[in-house]
C-alpha cells in the first residue's frame, strides 16, 4: 500500500512539473518569436526613415535623387502603414503583458512617429534644420530607447526573465503569501 502511495505522489509531483515544464517553454518561445519581430519591426522603420531622410535631404539640396517619385510615394505610404500598424503592440500585450516592455515600445513608436512628421513637414527653407533635428532625435531618444527595449524584451525572453512573471502573475495567491517572508533586497 505504501509503495502504491508513493507511485501516486510520484506521478502527481512529475505531472505538475510537466505542465509547469510545458507552460514556461511555450512561454519562452513566445517571447523569444516576439523579440525577433519587435527588432525586424524597428530595422524595417528605421529603414524606411533613413530612406525618407535620404530623398528629402537630396530633394532640398539639389542632389541627385536615388529614388524616383514613384519610389519615394511607394515608400511613404509603407512607412505610414508601419507607423500606424498595431500588431507588434498586441503581440507584445500578449507575450510580455502590459509592463515596462510596452510602455518603452509605445515610447518609440511615438519618437519614430514624430521623425516621420518631420521629414513629412520638411520644407526646402528648413531642410538643414530638419536633418539636425532628426539628427538629435535619434541620438538622444530613440536609439537608447530602442536599446533599453530590446535589452528589456531579451532579458524577459530568458527564463529567469519568465519566472518571476508566472510565480507572480499566474500563481497570485501563492505569491502574495510567499512574498510576506521575503524579505525585500537593500
Amino acid at each position: 500500500m505504501e509503495q502504491l502511495f508513493s507511485v501516486l505522489i510520484g506521478t502527481l509531483v512529475a505531472s505538475i512539473l510537466s505542465v509547469g515544464y510545458l507552460h514556461v517553454s511555450e512561454k519562452l518561445k513566445m517571447r523569444s518569436e516576439v523579440l525577433l519581430e519587435v527588432v525586424g519591426f524597428c530595422d524595417e522603420i528605421y529603414h524606411h526613415l533613413q530612406n525618407f531622410h535620404v530623398y528629402k535631404n537630396a530633394e532640398y539640396t539639389d542632389r541627385d535623387h536615388d529614388l524616383a517619385i514613384e519610389d519615394y510615394r511607394s515608400l511613404s505610404r509603407e512607412l505610414t502603414v508601419l507607423l500606424t500598424s498595431t500588431k507588434v503592440n498586441e503581440k507584445m500585450v500578449t507575450a510580455f503583458g502590459e509592463k515596462e516592455e510596452l510602455g518603452l515600445f509605445l515610447e518609440l513608436s511615438n519618437q519614430l512617429r514624430q521623425v516621420a512628421r518631420i521629414l513629412h513637414r520638411a520644407t526646402r527653407n528648413a531642410g538643414i534644420n530638419t536633418g539636425q533635428q532628426v539628427n538629435q532625435l535619434f541620438k538622444d531618444k530613440i536609439d537608447p530607447l530602442r536599446h533599453k527595449l530590446i535589452q528589456n524584451l531579451i532579458k524577459g525572453a530568458k527564463v529567469t526573465g519568465i519566472l518571476p512573471d508566472v510565480y507572480k502573475y499566474q500563481m497570485p495567491t501563492f505569491y502574495k503569501i510567499t512574498s510576506y517572508f521575503i524579505k525585500p533586497k537593500t
